[in-house]
């Protein structure tokens, strides 16, 4: 008895194909498809909320760029590398505060690279993306003397494995 190869190849491929399609359909049809579930809303750019921070009478500072940094190590030894590209937004015109923020701009950087070494990717996921902006306004406020940052805002804001 001779085994055709292409035709035991071509219903395995049939089968799969239908066991997609048919999972797909069931997942729609229930209504427990949730497209974009557990996807990141990301913040605006400055250049979109140009007209409302200057009805606000804020200023963006977007100097900071793009930083990377790795997380702390889980209890499986697992770190992260986090990728981030913050802005932040303060008050006023104040020119003195601009440039203030222009010279701390190295620190600035170190406070927020050094935030996520100090959580494990875990910690950060579970207390969310709003308690992690909370916490590092607070921290740069405290080396800002001239004025406060009002707002921190993340273009781009995740984990590589």
């Amino acid at each position: 008895m001779k085994i055709d190869v292409n035709k035991i190849l071509l219903c395995t491929v049939i089968a799969v194909a239908l066991l997609i399609i048919g999972g797909t359909a069931v997942a729609v049809l229930t209504k427990n498809a949730e497209p974009g579930k557990g996807l990141r809303h990301t913040d605006p750019r400055p250049e979109q909320m140009a007209s409302s921070l200057q009805s606000a009478g804020k200023k963006a500072f977007t100097k900071i760029g793009q930083l990377r940094s790795s997380t702390a190590p889980d209890e499986n030894d697992r770190r992260a590398v986090v990728v981030i590209s913050p802005w932040l937004s303060y008050a006023g015109d104040d020119a003195a505060f601009y440039e203030e923020l222009d010279t701390k701009l190295r620190a600035i950087k170190a406070i927020i690279t050094g935030y996520f070494v100090d959580y494990t990717v875990d910690q950060l996921l579970s207390q969310g993306e709003a308690l992690v902006k909370a916490d590092l306004l607070t921290r740069i406020n405290d080396q800002l003397v001239l004025g406060k940052v009002t707002e921190i805002y993340f273009n781009e804001y995740q984990f590589l494995d």
